[in-house]
């Protein structure tokens, strides 16, 4: 059972707050691993949503992200409580990495700097695009929609070949752009044949890899049928590629892969806001997880953003 002690207690210092949101109060059950884990190590732990009113973010000396998985709902606002909260404590993952990675338009970024990606095009707010057109140009057969600000699958739409159901995805694709821009992405096979891999990093430290799920969603990854998997060399590279490309070195991340229908490996998310980070699934992990933690409460920042993939052990 996790303690918890929140902004009632503001007049005593807390080493650690795991922030979540209003849906989910006591965590998602991977987090309160890490909670029992850090409370082992004799930290005390809070357990705060991000819009709560009046908490008492200064009272605690690292506040971490994790299940705030409604922030999409409301990036403004998120992002606003961000600016706010990091100037009363130290939040993880940083705020310019939040920021960063707030928009999928970071994809971008990675591809100019050398990481491959799944082949995306672009959308614009209020743009028209003819989607099947758009697919027949770029020889995709099946295509996936994404929201350019979203949380795993949230309202992310896989279109199959045929006039019907490009007539259906035509009509979805509108109505996401009415409200943001939007990504138009090639169903990749490799999805249910390989798997999408999930490979996850504590302060820069390769710990462990999982195959996700197709179109898992956030609220089950304690319960989710993902697997402990084995990296192989060339996944370890793109993803710590792609880590090395994010501007700062984040506590936590995740870098999902997949493959095309060529087998390359490429980015399809760098996860920096809310990952589930599949805790459970491999036990060591929420022992990484805390070791990093400890070092950001323990250590001075400034150090680089160097990616080590031989793993933690």
């Amino acid at each position: 059972m996790v303690s918890v002690r929140s902004h009632a207690y503001n007049l005593n210092v807390i080493d650690c707050t795991l922030v979540t949101c209003e849906n989910v109060p006591a965590l998602d059950p991977d987090d309160r691993l890490l909670a029992r884990e850090l409370q082992r190590r004799g930290l005390t732990v809070s357990i705060e949503a991000w819009s709560t009113r009046h908490a008492q973010w200064g009272a605690s000396r690292l506040c971490i992200l994790r299940s705030t998985w409604d922030y999409h709902e409301r990036c403004d606002e998120f992002l606003a409580w961000v600016e706010y909260a990091s100037s009363l404590t130290i939040l993880k993952n940083d705020p310019h990495v939040l920021r960063w990675n707030a928009h999928k338009s970071y994809l971008i970024d990675l591809e100019r700097r050398g990481v491959p990606v799944v082949p995306t095009a672009w959308v614009s707010r209020g743009e028209s695009c003819d989607l099947a057109q758009l697919a027949q140009a770029r020889g995709w057969r099946d295509v996936v929609l994404k929201p350019a600000r979203g949380a795993a699958s949230h309202e992310v739409t896989l279109v199959a070949r045929g006039a019907a159901a490009f007539a259906a995805g035509q009509e979805r694709l509108e109505q996401l752009a009415q409200t943001q821009d939007v990504l138009v992405q090639p169903y990749l096979r490799s999805v249910v044949t390989y798997g999408e891999r999930a490979l996850i990093f504590f302060d820069g430290r390769y710990s462990h890899a999982v195959v996700k799920k197709p179109f898992d969603t956030v609220l089950v990854v304690g319960d989710a049928p993902s697997s402990l998997a084995l990296a192989a060399p060339i996944e370890l590279a793109v993803a710590a590629k792609a880590l090395a490309a994010v501007p700062g070195r984040p506590l936590y991340a995740r870098i999902d892969l997949l493959r095309d229908d060529e087998d390359r490996v490429c980015v399809n998310e760098v996860e920096l806001i809310e990952p589930g980070l599949y805790l459970g699934v491999h036990e060591p992990a929420r022992r990484h997880f805390a070791d990093a933690v400890v070092r950001e409460l323990t250590t001075k920042p400034g150090r680089s953003n160097q990616c080590i993939v031989s793993g933690l052990g």
